[in-house]
């Protein structure tokens, strides 16, 4: 093995931190930068496993990983990356370019590292292997032989089609994924709020390709045995069996701390979120249609309680569909349905605390359908958004004069991936519908035309990311003159407006139970919570907790 970092304490730490010896493995050199190892790498061919850092003077950890290709006619070192934890976006390309793991400095231990060795140590003795690996287009079809397999079985229910089920399992699937203490994984991917500012795209090919080796990664490291299956971009199954543990408890344990892993992994190295169902534990094939409903419907609790968790069988009790039966969730529906028509009534009238009070009361509904498929909860509030467009079309109004190329409402509402996201876009549209209805006839004849619609598009959109420039250009005028026309309307100038807005909304919330400052912040359209906490203070006199804890005595 060769160690590279130029630090000298890490290079002595990384000597004695674990008995390499006991593993096989002799510490034979250093090099205190990338150029000294690429060198050394160009006259000795016995170096089996690297640990490389990234950040180094001369010749970084990626720049020779590059270079590996003019050296390739010698064997290329198994190779570990050491990162900061500012360098997620270089280690990301550092497993693009063939490194099989990394380890964080800052949990640089012999718990974390010792895996992490382990599994290379057996990528090494595979290259060793005397037996010789299919061809690379004969692996691709053996996986894809191997996905069709797993496909069938987790869509073939085998008390309704079990010859067909059984003639799937029959093809031998037992013999490389086992056959004792199986269970199913679901990971599915946020796409991210329509129209949000992308991170990345799960359309890239780089990314998804990150996604599969860093989630298989993961599971080598914690010895699982395991496969993948990606159903879809945004959808992944895991087929998993840990025969070599007996109590539910040591395997729990295990999954947790590989399910964890992976969400750390995915939101810092390709700045995704997921949500993780996991199925009971179970024996045998025939077991794997029902684990897989099992863990898809877990994964979908996302919808309820949000991204980065992972849902087991008891911790997301099936408050709807599974145990209430259909009666309650019918009564449910036509409630919804009752109380959408109400909204859309008390929206032509000018108090618009009438529909803002019954809006809170369709919350109130909302908060009991915990457990429900969000496609039925997305169903139940098709009636409002019908009822919506009714008031639109006599009005005389477009979906997408409240929100520009809002032209499909019923998709958009599909598209949103979880109950508070739509809770507030609902609120929003109803708002600036409120204020399509009512706003306009009420404009004050001091205003001008520019400033009138630029303060009325603010009045709206106020929680969005929202500034100057995009407002000046909406309106046709330059910055300057529309700054200046403003204040000297208004009576504030546009970032002072902007601000009173957003904090008059965060104190209304303050007064509901179950939001927190950090959720607030976001609600109202600050990203950053300390920016809230400053304006917040700025303009109350006090810190947010202050406001709430007064709110409360």
């Amino acid at each position: 093995m060769m160690i590279v970092d130029d630090e000298p304490l890490v290079r002595l730490a990384l000597q004695h931190m674990i008995d390499w010896q006991s593993m096989g493995i002799a510490v034979e050199v250093e090099a205190a930068d990338g150029a000294e190892a690429l060198e050394i790498l160009e006259q000795r061919d016995d170096i089996d496993l690297m640990l490389l850092d990234i950040e180094m003077p001369r010749l970084s950890g990626i720049e020779l990983l590059r270079a590996f290709p003019a050296i390739m006619e010698k064997r290329r070192p198994v190779t570990i990356m050491l990162s900061a934890y500012s360098d997620y976006s270089y280690v990301r390309e550092a497993f693009l370019l063939g490194a099989i793991d990394f380890i964080v400095k800052a949990d640089m231990d012999e718990e974390h590292l010792v895996p992490v060795v382990l599994k290379a140590i057996s990528e090494l003795h595979k290259q060793d292997s005397p037996s010789n690996p299919l061809p690379s287009s004969e692996a691709e079809d053996d996986i894809d032989a191997k996905s069709e397999i797993l496909r069938q079985l987790i869509m073939l229910d085998p008390s309704q089609q079990e010859d067909a089920a059984a003639a799937v399992a029959a093809t031998g699937i037992h013999e490389w994924l086992g056959e004792s203490n199986q269970l199913v994984a679901v990971m599915t991917i946020s796409k991210g709020l329509p129209g949000s500012r992308p991170g990345r795209s799960l359309n890239d090919a780089k990314t998804q390709r990150f996604i599969s080796q860093s989630v298989q990664t993961v599971l080598d490291a914690m010895s699982i045995r395991h496969f993948i299956y990606r159903k879809s971009q945004s959808e992944y199954v895991l087929f998993c069996t840990l025969a070599q543990y007996r109590s539910e408890s040591v395997i729990r344990e295990k999954v947790q701390s590989a399910f964890a892993m992976m969400q750390t992994r995915l939101i810092q190295y390709v700045n995704v979120s997921i949500a993780i169902g996991v199925s009971e534990l179970a024996s045998g094939t025939k077991h794997w249609y029902r684990l897989h409903q099992q863990a898809a419907h877990l994964a979908a609790m996302s919808f309820y309680a949000g991204w980065n968790k992972v849902f087991y069988p008891e911790s997301c009790m099936d408050q709807g569909r599974g145990n209430a039966g259909q009666d309650p969730i019918r009564k449910l529906q036509m409630t919804l349905k009752a109380t959408g028509a109400g909204i859309a009534q008390l929206l032509e009238q000018d108090n618009a605390e009438l529909w803002k009070r019954e809006f809170e009361q369709m919350q109130l509904l909302l908060g009991q359908t915990w457990g429900w498929r969000p496609q039925d909860v997305q169903a139940a509030l098709e009636d409002l958004l019908w009822e919506l467009g009714g008031l639109l079309y006599r009005k005389g109004i477009r979906w997408d004069d409240l929100e520009p190329e809002l032209q499909h409402p019923f998709e958009y509402l599909k598209s949103l991936e979880t109950l508070e996201e739509t809770k507030n876009w609902l609120n929003r549209i109803c708002s600036q519908l409120h204020g399509q209805l009512h706003g306009m006839a009420k404009a004050d004849s001091s205003y001008s035309s520019v400033v009138a619609t630029a303060k009325q598009f603010l009045d709206l959109h106020y929680m969005e990311d929202v500034n100057l420039a995009l407002i000046s250009e909406m309106v046709g005028v330059s910055e300057s003159y529309l700054s200046k026309q403003f204040t000297k309307e208004v009576g504030s100038n546009f970032i002072q407006y902007l601000t009173n807005l957003r904090i008059e909304e965060s104190k209304r919330l303050m007064k509901k139970k179950g939001f927190k400052i950090t959720d607030i912040a976001e609600t109202v359209g600050y990203l950053n919570v300390e920016h809230f906490s400053r304006m917040f203070k700025k303009t109350t006199g006090c810190s947010p907790k202050l406001y709430r804890e007064n709110l409360l005595k």
